[in-house]
């Protein structure tokens, strides 16, 4: 597993295959610039998420960006919240799959707070959700943007559920 805090400026996580029993890939970025995952084999956390990255720093203006092959998470598969100014992104090539079936567990679960202005894009392959495939919630000024290349299942709701309070545009 890896679990890796940052409060200067930027944050990089390169892994190939990564496995814990709580999350996979567990961060908190709280410095001004990015948070950026990149994985190249399969992550999984057993009981938690699969990777869960915060950039908790709302003055950060850097962007939080995940690029994930396989991810597989008791609860969520991919869980991000990015808090800061900039852009969210989440890019899957594999199979992505969230086990829970409590709180709106999801294969995929995306949160651009009130205070983005950037944008939250998410490019999946195939995901599965215990509760719902992929969740997104854009409260930020920027556009959402889903697009999808392989199945998206939601086991007890959703296949995929977009919510945007903010004045960008919405695209599935």
């Amino acid at each position: 597993a890896i679990n890796a805090n940052a409060n200067g400026t930027s944050l990089t996580i390169n892994a190939a295959t990564t496995s814990g029993g709580l999350n996979g890939i567990r961060t908190f970025n709280g410095g001004t610039g990015a948070l950026s995952i990149t994985t190249s084999g399969t992550t999984t956390g057993t009981a938690a998420e699969g990777i869960y990255a915060i950039m908790t720093n709302a003055a950060s203006t850097g962007d939080l960006t995940i690029s994930a092959a396989n991810t597989e998470g008791g609860t969520y598969g991919i869980y991000a919240d990015n808090r800061g100014t900039g852009a969210l992104s989440i890019i899957t090539t594999g199979i992505t799959t969230g086990k829970g079936t409590s709180n709106g567990n999801s294969g995929i679960y995306a949160l651009n707070r009130a205070n983005s202005t950037g944008d939250l894009t998410i490019n999946a392959a195939t995901t599965t959700g215990g509760i719902t495939g992929i969740n997104a919630i854009n409260s930020g000024s920027g556009a959402l943007t889903i697009e999808t290349t392989g199945t998206t299942t939601g086991d007890n709701g959703a296949g995929i559920n977009a919510y945007d309070d903010g004045p960008g545009a919405v695209s599935i």
